[in-house]
């Protein structure tokens, strides 16, 4: 993944903005469908047009203290 956000729709799916079919593009904004619920997003959220955002970026990398990554999977090292 090179961009992977963390949805704030469904709360639940991860996906990869790199790979998101755009399907319409604004003066202020790009609107695609989450792969993960189908909702209807865009990426005002981050430019500070509208306080809700529609997913957060997150740390590939990242990994909680039992050393689960984003993913599920167990990484060790």
């Amino acid at each position: 993944m090179t961009s992977p956000v963390r949805c704030n729709r469904c709360r639940t799916g991860v996906y990869d903005l790199g790979t998101v079919t755009v399907t319409a593009r604004y003066a202020d904004c790009s609107m695609w469908n989450t792969p993960c619920c189908g909702s209807l997003v865009d990426d005002r959220g981050e430019t500070g047009w509208k306080t809700f955002k529609d997913y957060e970026r997150i740390d590939p990398n990242r990994q909680d203290p039992w050393g689960v990554d984003i993913y599920g999977i167990m990484r060790h090292g």
